[in-house]
């Protein structure tokens, strides 16, 4: 492949990549103008989209466009939730997974499954569950996040606290460079220690390094039952020993821990504004959904009323709410997961996706509260998250979009100084680029900007994001 640019129209370089990979394989700019790019309502501008059908075709498009000096940015579900996907410059191209949807093969006695970047969650844990297999990333964008986004992003979700984010899923990848090669990365073991584990390169680089085509990923037995329960706390200092005692005794089986500040449950539940209905008495310090999932003939229902009634009784929790049936179950992860309410009822927000140690939470929300508010009378903060993980969402209504960089530096402030992370499971993409120089050391952004000039060198992949 020549280093030097080929002077090249856009019609042309399209007449090219149509005549190796078929008509199919390009939406003109006319019609992929408006596509969503993520749920907060950005749309895609006037530019073409790729559409590969294969490993095969990624090549040729990328060693194509690398020829015409064009830049690309891979496009899964359009889930993502920090400007990943922006244009920063207005002229690159997207190249979109959305053809690559074939689960090759899903292997019950290896537990394991091979997929194409394309595959979306959703369709992956039902083909798993027709093997009585689970695959346990799970979040609320599952109908349309792709395996491809997912693994670009290192997405965590629900069940973080018992099987860990999608980095501890990922077995193997097979990857196309900026040069157009194809990195064969797709082992299929848990223990593998030959050499550097280049794949971990890949996963949470957010399409800067390479772009994921086929993944080998990890599956687990189905969990044949699971328990879902509300707790009301009473003081939210309580919450790491609650916590604690928790997983003490339901040991392995906690499968989901998610703490919600008042202003979050009642704005769900309460009011003129409540979408759904409280399992538990109102006027809590904090609400907590946790749900406990396993397999065997264990019955354990009787063993999370006897902890609940043993924490009401210590004054721990002022109610609890155990759910009698799917439905109940179902209407319980619904005051935690509508977040498309939680959006139209905040607009216009500033949406934070942050980790802080479990210890520091009460602390750093009541401080963050309160310089918010000081700031900005009038303001909303509304919090929730998967604490047990250090996850903490943070949503914002009152500062106009002008005061954002001055917000940022107060909510990650906090976070930093209790050596959290500005970002816990969402990336960096184009929004929390500032954010990150300010949390991590020069010397550590200057090896992250050597390892992105190495393997894309002319800045071709997802250009301006992240470093």
């Amino acid at each position: 492949m020549p280093d030097r640019e080929i002077a090249v129209t856009d019609d042309e370089l399209i007449r090219r990549i149509v005549a190796e990979c078929g008509v199919a394989s390009v939406v003109p700019p006319s019609d992929a103008e408006g596509r969503p790019l993520s749920p907060f309502g950005a749309t895609l501008h006037a530019a073409p989209v790729l559409r590969p059908a294969n490993t095969h075709h990624v090549v040729a498009m990328v060693r194509l466009l690398r020829e015409a000096g064009k830049a690309l940015v891979p496009l899964g579900g359009a889930t993502g939730l920090v400007a990943g996907l922006l244009p920063s410059t207005g002229a690159e191209w997207y190249l979109s997974t959305e053809r690559m949807r074939q689960i090759e093969r899903l292997d019950r006695e290896s537990r394991v499954a091979v997929v194409q970047a394309g595959v979306v969650l959703q369709t992956l844990q039902e083909a798993a569950a027709r093997q009585d297999m689970l695959f346990p990333i799970d979040l609320g964008a599952r109908g349309s996040a792709s395996i491809g986004g997912l693994i670009a992003t290192n997405a965590g979700g629900e069940r973080v606290l018992r099987f860990g984010m999608m980095r501890e899923q990922v077995l193997g990848l097979e990857v196309v460079t900026a040069e157009g090669t194809v990195l064969d990365l797709m082992d299929q073991v848990v223990k593998n220690n030959a050499g550097y584990d280049l794949k971990q390169l890949f996963i949470g680089s957010e399409g800067t390094l390479g772009i994921v085509t086929r993944a080998v990923v990890r599956l687990r037995p189905a969990l044949e039952r699971n328990e879902a329960a509300v707790l009301a706390l009473n003081d939210l200092d309580d919450l790491p020993n609650l916590l604690f005692r928790v997983e003490s005794a339901l040991g392995g089986s906690l499968s989901a821990f998610e703490l919600m500040w008042p202003e979050f449950f009642e704005l769900m539940t309460g009011g003129a504004e409540a979408r759904h209905r409280s399992p538990v008495e109102p006027g809590a310090a904090a609400y907590v959904l946790m749900e406990l999932e396993e397999s065997g003939a264990t019955d354990s229902s009787e063993r999370l009323v006897e902890l609940l009634d043993g924490l009401i009784a210590k004054g721990m929790l002022r109610d609890a709410a155990v759910a009698r049936s799917h439905a109940d179950r179902d209407a319980f992860w619904r005051i935690r997961n509508d977040i498309e309410h939680l959006i139209k009822s905040m607009s216009p927000l500033h949406a934070y996706d942050v980790s802080v140690p479990i210890v520091s939470m009460t602390a750093y929300v009541a401080e963050l509260r309160g310089v918010v508010v000081g700031r900005w009378p009038g303001a909303r903060v509304v919090v929730f998250g998967h604490v047990a993980d250090n996850n903490l969402h943070v949503v914002i209504n009152g500062p106009a979009p002008a005061d954002k960089e001055a917000l940022d530096d107060l909510v990650y402030a906090g976070v930093m100084s209790r050596r959290g992370s500005i970002s816990a499971e969402h990336g960096i993409g184009l929004d929390k680029r500032r954010g990150l120089r300010a949390a991590r050391p020069p010397e550590v952004i200057a090896l992250m900007q050597q390892m992105k000039r190495l393997l894309d060198p002319r800045d071709m992949l997802n250009p301006g994001k992240v470093v």
